[in-house]
């Protein structure tokens, strides 16, 4: 028999009270067709049953729970998870989510071809849960994207983030020094520091399952945050990248923040 490769990836999963998709989550891991992966699991202090459930796979080596005492938010949770990584790649995936069989196969084969690359993520689905059954509501295709594209869009998130771990500590983690302690809006900003400073890969095929539920926290408080923290950021990179372009933005039909154009400013 073959020796199992040495773990390429961690795939860390935060959590926070998703006692009903938690298993499956892990269970897409634990099938995946390539086997060099760890997961850490980083339990925001969770209200229900999420946790036991979680701790029931842990007499698996390769699979370790961490809880903390407080409920911290995402981007403190992705810090503490961060300290933990020994593996070259980290590879989020959120608790109510699922990867495809052959997601780690294929991110594997990218960072072997794409070594420079800090960002890899794919193609995902995205389903709607409803009375306990599921329904695919669309196939989200992404691109390569460049630094400029990346920051106007507002396309569904990047799918899985496969991140290289020293370019994460490179760039110093997940942002908290925002007025919501980095519990909004983390993702977008966390690829917008990596895109910014190093090269990324787009991998043309699915691998990534999103689930969307009523479980979900997409109130107007948190729209409105996101708002605040998307055109921060736009309005940030836009200065340092020389104060060219002059954003318009608009608003989506839910009310989400969107850079309609950029209009280059005038010189004197």
């Amino acid at each position: 028999m073959s020796a199992e490769p040495k773990p390429l990836f961690t795939v860390v999963i935060p959590l926070y009270n998703r006692q009903a998709y938690i298993a499956k989550a892990i269970k897409s891991v634990i099938r995946q067709t390539y086997k060099g992966w760890k997961i850490l699991i980083i339990n925001d202090a969770s209200t229900d049953r999420s946790a036991s459930i979680a701790s029931a796979f842990t007499s698996d080596e390769a699979i370790s729970l961490i809880s903390l005492n407080a409920n911290v938010g995402i981007s403190k949770v992705l810090n503490v998870a961060l300290n933990h990584v020994t593996t070259p790649y980290m590879v989020q995936l959120d608790s109510d989510d699922w990867l495809e069989p052959r997601a780690l196969e294929i991110l594997a084969k990218t960072c072997g071809k794409y070594p420079e690359a800090a960002l890899i993520y794919g193609n995902s689905k995205l389903w709607l849960e409803s009375k306990g059954k599921l329904r695919l509501k669309k196939k989200i295709k992404h691109r390569q994207y460049s630094k400029m594209k990346f920051l106007i869009t507002f396309d569904f998130m990047l799918t899985p983030r496969c991140y290289k771990t020293s370019a994460l500590r490179a760039a110093g983690g997940w942002d908290v020094n925002d007025p919501y302690d980095g519990r909004v809006m983390e993702d977008r900003r966390m690829c917008m520091k990596l895109i910014d400073r190093y090269p990324h890969r787009w991998v043309n095929q699915n691998l990534y399952n999103a689930l969307k539920h009523g479980r979900q926290l997409t109130n107007a408080a948190n729209i409105k945050k996101r708002n605040v923290l998307r055109k921060r950021l736009v309005l940030a990179y836009l200065k340092k990248w020389g104060n060219k372009h002059q954003p318009v933005f608009g608003h989506t039909s839910s009310g989400y923040l969107i850079v309609k154009k950029l209009k280059k400013r005038k010189t004197r």
